[in-house]
């Protein structure tokens, strides 16, 4: 009977679900626990149960599609009360379809957990906390709003300006040197205004964009400003300098707070430096003039994570993305900056 093989279908589809809907609550339980990266994976494997991650949704997408039909139903003949019916119906089904169809929400919201708690992990990113050598924590807005006051840099936005997301990690190169580093995210927002031919305003719009850098403390250079883009940093870096190379001069502009500093530290081989550092990338690398601290801010997503699964509907292919999952330009980043500081 037909009302069987229904009941049937959402029998098996409820039990489904149940599996999903477990394995969720089963793998934010392990986050929780998980200390280390290998903790997190080892957890993983054996998973010993269902596997699944995917909520099983075909009824409710046959019911809307069948409620979909039935209402459009009426356009074949508009006064039929039998037709009139199938609308009604219609509708009934695509309700039960909205109400019983499982959304992948919870899913991606778990992931995402996981995720993050890779991250902090595999890469000893510590989110939304100040870095280790500050013995007393400040408020996180006072915190995020003195670092962005130290530079010119974080007034892009007419309506907004924000560090939206950061974490604090500890950055070594190759002789044992560490650095204490904030990786961040700004996000900033510019209202801009369309002009009708009479030159009134007509519409308002919101332009939001998103840059990444980062914070190093502990830096011996200082009061110099290098970006490649046309910015000026006055009146904190006022005055400019130029390379005898004109290539260098054409990719990189340089400011400093002092100009016979600037001819004391911009020697060939700092311009070198300079010049490999920024040799793959865009950006502006301003050294304070009087904090021991520099700032570099580009548009490379520096928490965009690569992976070779995308698309991940069980838990082998999720213990595969943590286990493969990279933050290339962070790396990067972390190489390029490490070596210019040795």
């Amino acid at each position: 009977m037909p009302i069987d093989a229904v009941q049937h279908s959402i029998h098996i589809r409820r039990k489904k679900n149940e599996v999903v809907f477990h394995n969720i609550a089963r793998l934010r339980a392990l986050g929780l626990q998980a200390e280390t990266h290998q903790e997190l994976l080892d957890a993983l494997h054996p998973w010993n149960g269902p596997i699944t991650l995917k909520f099983e949704n075909n009824l409710p997408l046959a019911l809307g599609a069948f409620g979909a039909l039935l209402i459009l139903a009426i356009f074949i003949a508009p006064s039929n009360i039998w037709m009139q019916g199938c609308v009604f119906l219609g509708c009934l089904l695509m309700f039960w379809a909205y109400i019983s169809y499982e959304h992948r929400q919870p899913l991606e919201d778990v992931l995402a957990y996981l995720e993050e708690i890779a991250l902090s992990t595999k890469y000893q990113l510590r989110f939304q906390q100040q870095p280790q050598h500050i013995s007393i924590p400040l408020n996180p807005l006072h915190f995020i709003g003195h670092l962005k006051r130290l530079f010119p840099l974080f007034e892009r936005g007419s309506l907004s300006n924000e560090i939206t997301r950061y974490a604090s990690t500890v950055w070594e190169d190759e002789n044992g040197q560490q650095h204490q580093v904030l990786v961040f995210q700004y996000h900033y927002v510019d209202e801009l205004q369309v002009y009708d031919k009479n030159g009134n305003s007509v519409k308002v719009m919101e332009v939001h964009k998103d840059l990444w850098g980062v914070f190093v403390f502990d830096i011996a250079l200082h009061g110099l400003a290098v970006s490649t883009s046309r910015r000026k940093f006055s009146p904190a870096y006022p005055h400019p300098w130029h390379s005898s190379d004109i290539r260098t001069n054409q990719k990189l502009k340089f400011y400093g707070s002092d100009p016979m500093h600037m001819a004391k530290l911009l020697t060939p081989g700092m311009v070198m430096r300079l010049s490999n550092f920024f040799e793959q990338r865009q950006g502006d690398l301003l050294f304070h003039p009087e904090k021991h601290m520099l700032c570099y801010l580009g548009p490379h997503d520096l928490f965009q994570v690569s992976s070779q699964n995308q698309n991940i509907q069980d838990i082998p292919a999720l213990r595969g993305h943590l286990r493969t999952f990279k933050l290339l330009e962070l790396e990067q980043l972390h190489t390029d900056l490490t070596q210019f500081l040795k």
